[in-house]
């Protein structure tokens, strides 16, 4: 054998050595690649796990309208799904300031029975200990006993005093008149609005009457919605989320599902169809509120670590 032919037998020799160690190579990466895969799978169907038929919107999502933004310019009075969605999302923005604004108005309406409840309490306590203030002192059933009744009758007249300041400084009347209000104009409105939206095309009222008709009062209750505190606002979107989940989904129809709970409609990602059903998931929004102290605690090692505190409203820290 030459000389070249050894040299040409060596380097065959090593490629088939660095061709073996890069199969190696690439088949031990496959399995490692696959095993990540595989995990990551398992903790998106963990993070997807809820009590709602809905999971969480996919990462791969496929927008019906949102994407549309320079449709075709139509100055027909006709309407088009395109119109009629608009307008849905519309009636999205006004029930969900429908629902916030009427836990709101609950919430201030037993904070003012509770706090006149207790003016009443205190205010019977002081009218008896006023009559046991009459008692002569040779009566007394115990020494110093005009001494009490009268620190008592000081105590209950200024804690009738001090409630009294603090339910006008709350102005718990005036929210109360005011929300009431505008909940029974905004639920006119959304009924009215849901009504239209749920007739034929054909039987609606023509598209640009529609505009000229809705248009100013959807504008008018989307920007003068009652003025609510952040805290509150967490309170009533925590109170709503938790304890009362079947008004978010009530019928289990995609129009009526509560934004932003739910987000924009998608075609399913679970049917590769061209004519898939539009559905609309849960959001980030929903899944944050979710949350209770205990998901909190369960989610850090049973608190073994610093919990990451989302919506601490109890604490009144926002």
């Amino acid at each position: 054998m030459s000389d070249d032919e050894k040299i040409l037998d060596i380097e065959n020799k090593v490629n088939d050595d660095i061709i073996q160690v890069l199969k190696e190579d690439i088949s031990k990466n496959s399995l490692e690649i696959a095993d990540i895969n595989e995990k990551i799978g398992e903790e998106k169907i963990n993070e997807n796990d809820t009590d709602d038929s809905n999971p969480l919107t996919p990462r791969r999502i496929n927008y019906i309208y949102a994407n549309i933004y320079d449709e075709n310019i139509d100055d027909s009075n006709e309407w088009s799904d395109i119109k009629r969605y608009r307008f849905q999302k519309c009636l999205w923005k006004l029930k969900y300031n429908r629902i916030v604004s009427s836990f709101y108005l609950n919430n201030l309406t037993n904070s003012e029975h509770k706090w006149s409840w207790m003016i009443i309490v205190i205010s019977t306590m002081t009218s008896g200990l006023t009559v046991a203030n009459n008692v002569d002192e040779s009566n007394a059933p115990i020494d110093n006993y005009n001494t009490y009744v009268n620190i008592l009758l000081t105590i209950s007249s200024m804690s009738t005093s001090l409630i009294a300041a603090w339910i006008k400084k709350q102005m718990f009347i005036e929210k109360i008149n005011e929300i009431d209000k505008y909940l029974y104009e905004l639920n006119v409105l959304c009924e009215d609005l849901e009504i239209q939206l749920s007739l034929l095309n054909t039987d609606r009222l023509k598209y640009d009457e529609f505009k000229k008709l809705y248009i100013p009062r959807m504008t008018q209750y989307l920007t003068t919605n009652p003025i609510i505190s952040p805290l509150e606002w967490k309170r009533c979107i925590r109170e709503i989320t938790l304890d009362y989940p079947e008004l978010l989904n009530m019928d289990d129809s995609e129009d009526n599902k509560l934004w932003p709970w739910y987000g924009d409609l998608i075609s399913d990602p679970k049917n590769d169809n061209k004519d898939a059903p539009h559905v609309r998931y849960k959001t980030n929004f929903y899944r944050k509120f979710k949350k209770t102290k205990k998901d909190k605690y369960l989610s850090t090692c049973c608190g073994k670590q610093k919990m990451k505190v989302v919506y601490d409203c109890e604490n009144n820290n926002p």
